[in-house]
């Protein structure tokens, strides 16, 4: 009882500070509403594929279609737009002669313009090209349209046999995986709740030990019939509960306010924070026992913070980085509270799945414990 006494009245403490729901909840809400739109629908962007369509055939409108039916966007343009194909990052170019050819047995080539944007979205619209090409052309050659010629009934059968499904297709039975990246409210919610929630727990739990600490208010309790073990345990406890409570009001207006998703699994979400919530406690608790003033702790628990965010992926997605800082990233915490996060709520992982990264998490924390426990006892 003693410990949680101690716990909650230290939680008591930081919600008498008339500031501590901007600092929770306002500001982080804030950074999540304008960095979304930086973070963007990245799905979209990389399936995107303006089509200059110089045919006027229906042969043509055809084979756009196929290329729809690959469940990428396509942008049809005009041969007004061509001018302007050097300037985009990556435009498919039918020709004029696209259907006469076709017709007559003869070979087309498609065009692919390349700009100067990411390699892998371009090779995802090469990878487009290539199964709607083949599928494309298998149609063509079952329905014998070059013997044929063009007609509504010869029109109707390759309709038909585009719409048949595949004879071979690939199932992953692991559905999850198949979901897009978090993009947009999705990325930015739990990467700043991550940023926010370590810089929070570091300012209120240092700075107010560091205030109990110069009031002598420490001592005084050891004084009372409390024993230091417990006295540690209480101040550690008052520090987790701190981001659990900050974490579950982002997760709540992250919901409601920007409708994001948590998974198939929202309860998976329970030992993530609480790890995480331990990993944050103790570095408050270090904070608070290792720094002697408010300014030192501001100060060191800003830069912390900072770099545990910017390593970690809280500021971008960690697919833009070089490998050497994706190696960095595997040694931080705050990468793993993000992995963790995003596991459950963009790609529905359940418990067993954030076992690792709670483990992890955990071990963090612990670490921080150990090392805050000689500080603590001595002091």
């Amino acid at each position: 009882m003693n410990v949680l006494r101690i716990a909650l009245n230290d939680v008591r403490v930081v919600l008498k500070d008339r500031m501590v729901l901007v600092w929770w909840l306002a500001m982080p809400l804030a950074f999540v509403f304008m960095f979304s739109f930086m973070a963007g629908d990245r799905t979209q962007d990389g399936t995107w594929l303006p089509v200059v369509k110089l045919d006027d055939h229906e042969l043509a409108d055809i084979f756009i279609d196929q290329l729809r039916a690959e469940k990428y966007w396509i942008e049809v343009k005009t041969a007004a737009d061509e001018p302007a194909v050097r300037d985009w990052v990556r435009a498919a170019v039918i020709p004029a002669t696209f259907s006469s050819d076709i017709l007559a047995g003869e070979r087309v080539d498609l065009t692919l313009t390349k700009g100067q944007g990411s390699p892998e979205k371009l090779l995802a619209a090469q990878t487009l090209l290539v199964r709607a090409l083949i599928r494309f052309n298998g149609a063509v050659a079952a329905v014998d349209l070059i013997e044929r010629g063009w007609s509504e009934e010869a029109k109707q059968d390759l309709l038909a046999e585009l719409a048949k499904p595949s004879q071979l297709t690939v199932v992953n039975e692991q559905h999850f995986s198949l979901r897009p990246p978090p993009s947009g409210f999705a990325f930015t919610l739990p990467a700043y709740l991550v940023m926010f929630v370590m810089m929070m727990t570091v300012m209120y739990g240092g700075i107010t030990l560091v205030y109990e600490r110069s009031q002598k208010r420490i001592q005084r309790l050891v004084a009372a019939p409390v024993s230091v073990p417990e006295i540690f345990a209480g101040k550690m406890l008052g520090r987790m509960l701190q981001p659990v409570l900050q974490g579950g009001l982002l997760i709540l207006a992250g919901v409601t306010i920007f409708r994001v998703n948590l998974g198939d699994h929202p309860s998976a979400l329970i030992p993530v924070i609480l790890c995480f919530a331990f990993f944050c406690g103790a570095l408050g608790l270090l904070f608070g026992v290792l720094f002697r003033t408010e300014q030192q702790v501001n100060g060191f628990g800003v830069l912390a913070t900072m770099v545990l965010a910017a390593l970690g992926g809280c500021w971008w997605p960690l697919d833009v980085v070089p490998q050497t800082f994706k190696t960095i990233a595997l040694f931080t915490p705050s990468y793993w509270a993000i992995q963790g996060l995003h596991d459950v709520m963009s790609f529905g992982k359940s418990w067993p799945d954030v076992l690792p990264e709670c483990a992890i998490l955990a071990a963090f924390g612990a670490v921080l414990t150990a090392i805050a426990i000689p500080l603590f006892h001595w002091e």
